[in-house]
């Protein structure tokens, strides 16, 4: 959220305490996450003739890795705030209004981008676009980008979604072994991810196959519910963001070819846990970190919008030269960088308030438990 539909951090219900305390800089993360991803787009649209020779761009390389942080995000934030009384049936309904509104405006965006300044994301066929649309094109290999690109994320979110009713019915109230166990299968499926995807009947890809990300979400359910429960405690933060700076740099790692292992993706993963749930534990003593502040809750709000549209931005600003690759000096480029940016997040900020937020209150309408508030 990546991203990136992790709902915006209240408190919530939860079976024991009453009310789950805020977790504001876990919104304030969202808008680092998508800036990561939004810097590692750059990289790879080529706006810097030299990326890896621009040391504060080039960094960037491993920022595909901010997805991951967004499905844990998602999985921890919705255990967090889960609500024993809440029906399946409300779960969903608040779930669809949070994805479809910018959702369909996203894949209508994308569309249209295609048919102007970048046919190279052109969808062929109708029937990969209805799969975007019902989220379900990224369990084709040959349909994961259809429609709008990033939005292959959703159809993993979706997944998600439909499980975790079950999930946390699962994982809530087990002894603190049994999730010690859930942990160490999740990374164990985490690392061996491509080889099973290679012995799969039926055809999958360890990066977004839906079924392959799931492990990452259920890390986040895991981690929210241990640190509810007083069973562990995450470091500092200070600590988690150095682990974290570690973990982002062996996500850059490649898989190991011959064993189809993923060691560096999965100590990643690792590291974004514990920083996802330090932070969680400074806001949940009352305390504050700096992404708690107004600046980055903002930002944090439109993260989803933004997300969504990125990538289209950052293309369509590049199309003027030769394969949509401008290959600029650093000057130069970083003024095309910046632009790509402020356009993306101005068009972010008024979906946000256009799209994203009536077209919530409307579809929430359905929701008998009217109460409650938007997630």
């Amino acid at each position: 959220m990546p991203t990136s539909l992790i709902p915006t951090v209240r408190a919530l219900s939860t079976p024991s305490a009453g009310r789950a305390p805020d977790l504001p800089s876990l919104t304030g993360l969202r808008w680092v996450t998508a800036m990561m991803i939004f810097l590692f787009h750059i990289v790879v649209v080529q706006y810097f003739a030299d990326p890896v020779g621009t040391p504060w761009i080039g960094v960037f390389i491993g920022g595909g890795s901010g997805v991951t942080v967004f499905f844990i995000l998602s999985g921890f934030v919705l255990a967090w705030g889960a609500d024993a009384r809440q029906t399946a049936r409300s779960f969903y309904i608040r779930r669809v209004a949070r994805v479809y509104p910018l959702h369909l405006v996203g894949v209508v965006l994308a569309l249209i981008t295609a048919a102007t300044f970048v046919p190279g994301i052109r969808t062929h066929g109708l029937a990969p676009i209805g799969a975007n649309v019902l989220l379900v094109s990224t369990w084709s290999p040959d349909w994961w980008q259809a429609g709008n690109p990033v939005s292959w994320s959703l159809g993993c979110e979706a997944f998600f979604y439909l499980l975790f009713p079950v999930l946390i019915r699962l994982l809530r109230g087990r002894s603190a072994r049994t999730l010690a166990l859930v942990v160490g299968g999740s990374l164990a499926v985490m690392m061996v991810a491509p080889a099973l995807a290679a012995v799969s009947p039926l055809p999958m890809d360890a990066s977004t196959t839906p079924l392959m990300r799931l492990p990452e979400f259920v890390l986040g359910i895991v981690a929210a519910l241990l640190l509810q429960q007083r069973r562990w405690q995450p470091p500092r933060p200070r600590t988690a963001v150095l682990l974290a700076i570690v973990g982002y740099v062996a996500a850059i790692l490649p898989q190991l070819a011959d064993a189809h292992v993923q060691p560096g993706h999965t100590a990643g993963a690792i590291t974004f846990v514990l920083l996802i749930a330090s932070l969680a534990a400074v806001d949940a003593r009352g305390g504050r970190t700096f992404l708690a502040g107004p600046r980055w809750q903002a930002l944090g709000r439109v993260s989803f919008a933004f997300y969504l549209v990125h990538l289209l931005v950052i293309a369509s600003v590049s199309s003027p030269w030769p394969g949509g690759h401008p290959h600029l000096d650093r000057p130069a480029a970083t003024v095309l960088m910046v632009g790509a940016f402020l356009l993306a997040l101005a068009l972010a900020y008024a979906l946000h308030l256009l799209v994203e937020i009536p077209g919530q209150r409307l579809i929430c309408r359905l929701d008998r438990r009217r109460a409650a508030r938007i997630g």
